[in-house]
Parts: C-alpha cells; sequence; structure tokens
C-alpha cells in the first residue's frame, strides 16, 4: 500500500475541484466548520476524550477549519491539485478529515469531496483510530517522486478532461 523507502518521507497528492468552483469550496468550508462545532459538543459530553487524543495534539488543537482553510490556500497556487508531506503538521488532520470524507481515495491520489453525515461520534472515532496508529498506515501515500509527476501530468491536462475525468472517479 505504501510506496516509499525508509528515507523518503510519505506523501498524499489531493486533486481539488473544477477552477473556480466557489460553491464546492464553500460548502466543503462550511462542512470543516460543522465538524470544529460536532467536535467541540463532543469534548463538552466527553472530557476525557482531549487526554484520549493528546498525541495527536502536541504540535496544536486539531482544527478542522484552519486545515480545510490552509488546503484550499495550497489549491490556489495551481487550481489543479496539491501535495502534502504526512510528516508536517497538517499530515495528521488530512488523515481524519479523509476518514470524515472529506477526500476520497481514487487510485493513488485523492479527490476533495463533500462529507456526508458529520457526527460527534465519527469524529472521535476518526480520532481515536488515529491517535492509536501512525498516520501513514490510515491513508495511500506516495513518494515526492511520485507525487510531482502525478502533479505534472494533472497540470497539462485539459481543465475540462481533467473535471471529467474527476467526475467519472467519483461515481463509484
Amino acid at each position: 500500500m505504501n510506496k516509499y523507502t525508509a528515507a523518503e518521507l510519505p506523501w498524499v497528492l489531493i486533486e481539488g475541484p473544477g477552477s473556480g468552483d466557489a460553491d464546492f469550496l464553500g460548502r466543503w468550508l462550511l462542512a470543516a466548520a460543522q465538524a470544529d462545532q460536532e467536535l467541540q459538543k463532543k469534548f463538552e459530553r466527553n472530557p476525557g476524550l482531549k487526554q484520549q487524543i493528546s498525541r495527536i495534539e502536541v504540535a496544536c488543537n486539531v482544527s478542522f477549519s484552519t486545515a480545510a482553510t490552509k488546503f484550499v490556500e495550497l489549491l490556489m497556487k495551481n487550481l489543479t491539485c496539491f501535495s502534502l508531506s504526512l510528516r508536517i503538521e497538517w499530515g495528521e488532520i488530512f488523515v481524519v478529515m479523509t476518514d470524515l470524507g472529506f477526500f476520497r481515495r481514487t487510485g493513488d491520489r485523492y479527490q476533495m469531496t463533500i462529507p456526508k453525515g458529520i457526527s460527534g461520534s465519527r469524529i472521535q472515532a476518526a480520532l481515536l483510530r488515529l491517535a492509536a496508529t501512525e498516520d501513514e498506515h490510515l491513508v495511500t501515500c506516495l513518494s515526492k517522486p511520485e507525487v510531482q509527476e502525478w502533479q505534472l501530468r494533472l497540470e497539462r491536462q485539459p481543465w475540462k478532461q481533467r473535471i471529467a475525468d474527476r467526475n467519472v472517479l467519483l461515481e463509484d
């Protein structure tokens, strides 16, 4: 499943919606805000959850809105896709957001998707799964050269064809 040697960092490639699809990005960001609200409710009902996920929150607090904003910022650099090392602060939250449906694996890469049915229980389960293991074991990773090859391929593809391909991949 993982295609990197011990000397390489695990990377993921995330493909965005069509260029200028503000409706999708708006709904995606609102879903992140909803996830933050559900997480706060879960913390209030289960004060021990913070301790259970303390390994995740070493670098920063879990914030879906902050991460989603960062991911949109990365996407805006070329409007097609972006890569992410799982060894930076955004890697762990990417894993959780994938588990919740913000990203969907299609082959070796991930598509930004609107999650369905975000609940505190689903968020708690995703956080606990991540806290119990290493992040790259929960997602498909690529090496940096593989990510760069995919990025070039996607950026060279006509945008209408890329979106048509994306739609076909997401139909499954």
